[in-house]
């Protein structure tokens, strides 16, 4: 019996005998004071027996009835004591008791006595039959009581067992993700439904959550790793060239190139920093009620400029008011990044359509292009950051741009997807609650 169990079973076995003990001694209370209720009815039946019996046929006829049940009184536990006007005892038979004012003696016994005539009748009923009843009860309730704890005991044990079993099963299986790690699921030990069930879901969720989390954490230091060496290898180079030369205007160009490349690399760190805070936190008491329609245009306008050199059509399907609770800055980061992506990969004589339309509680932004398209391995990782395909590879950034797009929008309780076919043109979705 595991710790866990043999715990609960004592804390059962102590609160059923506590609960055993309360009723037994209510039952043993409340059956006394029955037993007493009933003698002390039992007397007053044979009282008002005797009171008409002597209205009916007079003084006389009470000896004659009490010399008739004398073996009755004997045998009953009864007393009956009948005493003349004078003083003297007329009969008596049963247990002697003394006279009392009071209707119960101290051992239990219960006592009436009355005038019938001029005669005094005192009437009995001793307490060793009720208590011998009282005996037979409580051995009988002590041995009922004492064979139900064992029994519930025992059930509980096994009740015990049944519950704990997939538990531990759960803890054991727990202990060898270290081993195996986290992409072992938990197998169900439950109905799906059971609240044991749903934990186990529920962790199965995390584990995949936090194994996403350190597989994106492991591909995000790797390709880190990767963008930041070769900026490091030419600063390197730089330095050992400006060492090995002392003319001042090469030391001053290798100066320059070391600065340049620290300025690069400052920037891609600091859009990591970017993603992982708003991925972290976005306070929403930055948000305020905002015009969705007027944010996206302000964004475009930074590549009207852009989009005219290249002569490609930037045209607009947008609703007058689309109110939104959004913090606007981080907003106007989505559609900027959204829109430099469409530029850079849409041909001279391209388009790009910025739409948007309510669906229900939603806001859905469209913007879409008739550029080169993505590539289908490319598709499920366009939003992991420092990931940059085949093609965006011969354009200028750092492979974080649509992932910080994703962390703003989902930090607004929003959804973003894609839709791309190669050499077909891109579509993203943004769907933002409104408001």
């Amino acid at each position: 019996m595991t710790p866990t169990k043999q715990v609960l079973t004592l804390w059962f076995g102590v609160i059923m005998m506590v609960i055993a003990s309360v009723l037994g001694a209510v039952s043993y209370h409340l059956f006394e004071e029955e037993l007493v209720s009933r003698d002390a009815q039992l007397l007053i039946v044979i009282n008002n027996n005797m009171q008409r019996i002597y209205n009916s046929s007079g003084q006389g006829k009470i000896l004659t009835v009490l010399e008739r049940d004398r073996y009755f009184l004997r045998l009953s536990g009864y007393s009956a004591s009948l005493w003349s006007d004078d003083g003297d005892l007329l009969f008596h038979e049963g247990v002697d008791l003394p006279f009392s004012a009071t209707e119960r003696l101290d051992d239990g016994s219960l006592v009436i006595k009355q005038l019938v005539g001029s005669q005094t009748l005192v009437l009995s009923l001793s307490s060793t039959l009720r208590y011998e009843e009282l005996a037979s009860f409580r051995n009988v309730m002590l041995l009922t009581l004492m064979t139900l704890w064992i029994i519930s005991i025992l059930l509980v044990a096994w009740l015990n067992d049944r519950m704990l079993r997939p538990i531990r099963k759960l803890v054991e299986h727990v202990k060898t993700l270290q081993r195996k790690g986290l992409q072992d699921q938990l197998p169900l030990s439950s109905s799906r439904n059971s609240e044991l069930g749903q934990l186990t879901l529920l962790l199965n969720q995390q584990m995949n959550r936090i194994d996403q989390l350190i597989r994106s954490l492991e591909d995000t230091l790797n390709a880190a790793a990767h963008d930041l060496r070769t900026p490091l290898t030419r600063m390197r180079l730089s330095a050992e060239k400006a060492m090995n030369n002392n003319d001042p205007k090469a030391l001053k160009e290798s100066l320059m190139d070391c600065l340049e490349e620290s300025e690069r690399m400052l920037a891609m760190v600091n859009s990591l920093l970017d993603v992982a805070a708003v991925e972290q936190h976005l306070d929403a008491r930055d948000r305020t009620q905002a015009n969705l329609s007027d944010l996206i245009t302000e964004a475009a306008q930074l590549y009207e400029y852009l989009a005219e050199e290249k002569h490609i059509q930037l045209s607009f399907e947008l609703p007058g008011t689309m109110n939104i609770l959004a913090c606007p800055n981080r907003l106007r980061q989505v559609f900027a990044n959204l829109l430099d992506n469409a530029l850079k990969f849409t041909p001279e004589q391209g388009s790009i359509l910025v739409s948007a339309r309510r669906e229900g509680d939603l806001w859905r932004v469209s913007i879409k292009d008739s550029g080169s398209g993505i590539a289908t391995s490319d598709l499920p990782h366009i939003f992991d950051r420092l990931y940059r395909g085949d093609v965006s590879r011969k354009t200028p950034g750092f492979g974080l741009g649509l992932s910080l797009v994703k962390a703003i929008v989902e930090a607004h309780n929003g959804k973003i997807n894609v839709e791309s076919k190669k050499g077909q043109g891109t579509e993203f979705n943004c769907l933002l609650p409104a408001v």
